[in-house]
């Protein structure tokens, strides 16, 4: 009984290193490893730096360096290579999940579809951490309009209504309105706050007056009209009664 399962087992052993030499387990070269390694945490602090600045959104203007990171680490394993052949081929061809491909793609379908793109420059078509001309002046449009209030009453905001009209007309100006998100996120983001601060803190002071005016103009009018009736009835109570014939107007008729 020994010796046919000792033979057993070295049939089984030949069976596995034979199928081993069919299909060898592949070997990834310490230079692919390394920029794999690299492009996992710039994929991870990205995506930690994108939950964090989710609300407010400020995903472009903190988490810029990150996405660069990202972009970075991944042309690195591009360019790396593995016995001559690119590390990327190791990362994505071999692999049917295409996990190191779809995480870069993810993060880059995130910047994009939040805009962030228009709020940096670009050099030579190469992302940079340099604020763009729009972001550069409705920031500054947007500390102005801080400045104003940080300044003004809580209750007066005809002071600050024209830096609040510029900033909003600037806006209106970049945004496009046939897009769901009109130009940059964060600034998309900043400016949904301030129409909120304004309409919350500034328009229910014009409420309150169209409120007075409204109330007004009804007790003017229901004045009018008791005046009309009072004056229809103290005028019923004036007119001239009418005097009963007399005999003597009686005999006349005779």
């Amino acid at each position: 009984m020994v010796i046919p399962y000792i033979v057993l087992t070295v049939v089984t052993l030949s069976l596995n290193l034979a199928l081993a030499r069919l299909n060898p387990e592949p070997s990834i070269d310490p230079n692919c490893t390394s920029v794999r390694d690299l492009f996992a945490n710039a994929s991870s602090d990205f995506i930690q730096c994108a939950i964090d600045h989710s609300r407010p959104i400020t995903l472009c203007a903190d988490c810029v360096q990150e996405y660069l990171d990202v972009l970075n680490s991944y042309n690195n394993i591009s360019k790396a290579s593995d016995n001559g052949t690119s590390c990327l081929n190791s990362f994505v061809n071999l692999d049917r999940l295409g996990i190191v491909h779809t995480l870069y793609e993810n993060s880059v379908n995130l910047w994009t579809r939040a805009k962030c793109y228009e709020c940096f420059a670009l050099a030579n078509g190469t992302n940079t951490p340099i604020p763009s001309d729009i972001s550069h002046v409705f920031q500054s449009l947007y500390q102005d309009f801080q400045d104003c209030v940080n300044r003004s009453r809580e209750d007066d905001c005809t002071k600050c209504m024209d830096t609040y009209v510029k900033l909003q007309n600037y806006f209106l100006s970049i945004s496009n309105e046939n897009e769901k998100i009109g130009v940059c996120m964060d600034i998309v983001d900043l400016m949904n706050t301030t129409w909120t601060y304004w309409g919350g803190r500034c328009c229910k002071f014009r409420r309150h007056n169209e409120i007075v005016f409204i109330t007004s103009t009804v007790l003017v009018l229901v004045a009018t009209v008791l005046f009309y009736i009072v004056a229809q009835i103290y005028t019923k109570k004036r007119m001239p009664t009418i005097m009963e014939q007399t005999r003597f107007l009686s005999t006349l008729d005779r």
